[in-house]
């Protein structure tokens, strides 16, 4: 199948309703040579922006990505964090019937104040309620997640340096730059994200993404590193076979996890070797647990079924499925 077969097919049945009323799904897709991968990754980046998603990418080569905390750091960096924050004081102000300023020069609660022709400090102190009421008790929010996300909005609401200051220690803890929880402590975060944690942290983006405002997010990953047989000492990572079981069994959780998560399309593009049925090779073969949920058990010799788990695009998609 090609990428302008396959596309029409996703936008339809995943973006146009089913990711962004909450659902959740992740394909594999298959791309027959380079060309084919950047077309995928381009095609999902204008779908993805025209319906209002949020997109992160990331690669195996650059991103270990057998380590969930690793992964969730790389997505978390191409968050705009204080935007969602934004949207969500803007949304709750406006659901109490606030005016909401342009953008504007003047920090937010001046132009607030200013708008609504009230005094900053009741402006400020009914905004702070709002977020307590509706981000410091969302209860879909893991705690210190929670807790990260009214920090981020009441900084949004204070602006100035001290905003910029909590601002720029809440990005850090969420972007993996802070190693101590030291750093975060003065803010109610006692937790750093590890591997054992990452997973809830990453189920409360997908919450908070859609919280603020957004479609969803989409994530493309490039694995085509993982089935990489020697090492070719080329300054990226490499997957020795421990490591590489453990990525596939990253992306066996995140199949299973498709009735937890809400508003994500994530979609990994492996490499052709990637389709080897043999337990003894670098493929999908090779982890059975991971095998027997996305691999089409029975595929037709010239029909390629679009909503499968497993895709492959090819440039010459009857020929390539004969063979």
């Amino acid at each position: 199948m090609d990428v302008v077969e396959w596309l029409p097919f996703l936008e339809r049945e995943y973006l146009d309703e089913f990711i962004r009323d909450g659902g959740a799904s992740v394909k594999f897709i298959v791309p027959h040579d380079q060309k084919g991968k950047q077309a995928i990754i381009e095609g999902l980046e204008t779908s993805a922006i025209k319906r209002g998603y949020r997109i992160a990418s990331a690669s195996a080569g650059e991103t270990k990505i057998h380590l969930m905390d690793q992964l969730f750091f790389r997505v978390a960096e191409q968050i705009p964090w204080e935007q969602l924050a934004r949207s969500v004081v803007e949304s709750l102000a406006r659901r109490d019937n606030y005016a909401i300023p342009d953008t504007s020069d003047q920090p937010f609660i001046e132009a607030m104040a200013r708008i609504n022709d009230l005094d900053e400090a009741f402006v400020s102190m009914a905004l702070r309620k709002l977020v307590s009421g509706a981000v410091f008790k969302r209860r879909n929010l893991a705690k210190d997640f929670r807790v990260a996300m009214s920090q981020l909005c009441l900084a949004q609401i204070a602006g100035g340096s001290d905003g910029a200051t909590t601002s720029a220690a809440i990005i850090d803890w969420l972007t993996g730059r802070i190693k101590t929880v030291g750093a975060i402590k003065p803010y109610n975060i006692f937790t750093r994200i590890n591997r054992n944690n990452a997973r809830y942290f990453f189920e409360s983006l997908l919450d908070w993404i859609q919280f603020a405002g957004s479609s969803g997010l989409i994530i493309s990953l490039d694995a085509s590193r993982l089935t990489v047989a020697k090492n070719p000492r080329d300054g990226q990572i490499f997957y020795s076979k421990a490591g590489r079981l453990d990525a596939y069994e990253l992306l066996r959780q995140f199949v299973d996890a498709t009735d937890r998560m809400r508003g994500l399309l994530f979609v990994i593009i492996p490499d052709i070797e990637f389709l080897d049925e043999s337990p003894t090779s670098n493929g999908i073969g090779e982890y059975q647990a991971l095998y027997f949920r996305v691999f089409d058990e029975i595929r037709d010799r010239e029909m390629v079924n679009p909503m499968g788990s497993l895709i492959r695009i090819s440039q010459n998609p009857i020929e390539e499925a004969i063979k």
